[in-house]
């Protein structure tokens, strides 16, 4: 399996496991990213997933979104939690069907920037399913690490961009030790406070 596949399936994973291990009442815990709640922040990865499907299938950013506006879902019973759980699944499914599709990272997509290869785009959801696997883990309690392997990589991307704050998504980077973990490291250039 390439690489960098591989590496996107072990952080969809991951976050997948966090989204299930949210508690009934922890849905509106607040999360590092101080804007989201956590059903805030579960809703953001959502939204974003719906979106890999239609784009990687080459349709434009207008066509796409009204697959993703089509894709998107009234309460059921259950709450909230039991909803927002099962659109992550349905769209990580549908994500992951997109990418791991013969040839899929070797196409393009039509982003709000333009043309983007395949393989930029899946590094950048990579790096979103980290850190807000991390943030939601914070967010909840939830205590096992994120493999080594995936926070490596993800750490030796992000290093090499330089401050991005730059971006005006992400705070100042925050002060860290050199010899601190490599997911401190890595939450710190987010301007997130590492435990």
């Amino acid at each position: 399996m390439d690489d960098l596949l591989a590496l996107y399936l072990s952080a969809e994973h991951e976050f997948t496991v966090r989204v299930h291990a949210v508690g009934d009442d922890q849905w509106d815990n607040a999360t590092p990213d101080t804007e989201w709640t956590v059903a805030d922040l579960v809703e953001h990865l959502i939204e974003e997933h719906r979106w890999a499907a239609p784009l990687m299938h080459g349709q434009d950013l207008e066509s796409a979104a009204k697959v993703v506006e089509g894709s998107r879902s009234l309460p059921v019973d259950g709450g909230v939690g039991a909803n927002l759980a099962q659109e992550w699944d349905d769209a990580a499914t549908g994500s992951n069907e997109a990418f791991t599709a013969p040839g899929a990272l070797d196409r393009e997509v039509e982003l709000s920037r333009g043309s983007t290869p395949v393989r930029t785009y899946l590094e950048e959801m990579i790096f979103d399913l980290v850190i807000h696997a991390w943030d939601l883990g914070q967010a909840i309690g939830y205590t096992e690490p994120l493999p080594d392997e995936l926070v490596a990589a993800i750490y030796s991307a992000v290093s090499a961009m330089g401050d991005l704050s730059g971006s005006g998504m992400f705070a100042p980077p925050v002060d860290c030790a050199d010899d601190a973990p490599t997911i401190d490291k890595l939450v710190a250039a987010t301007g997130r406070r590492p435990n």
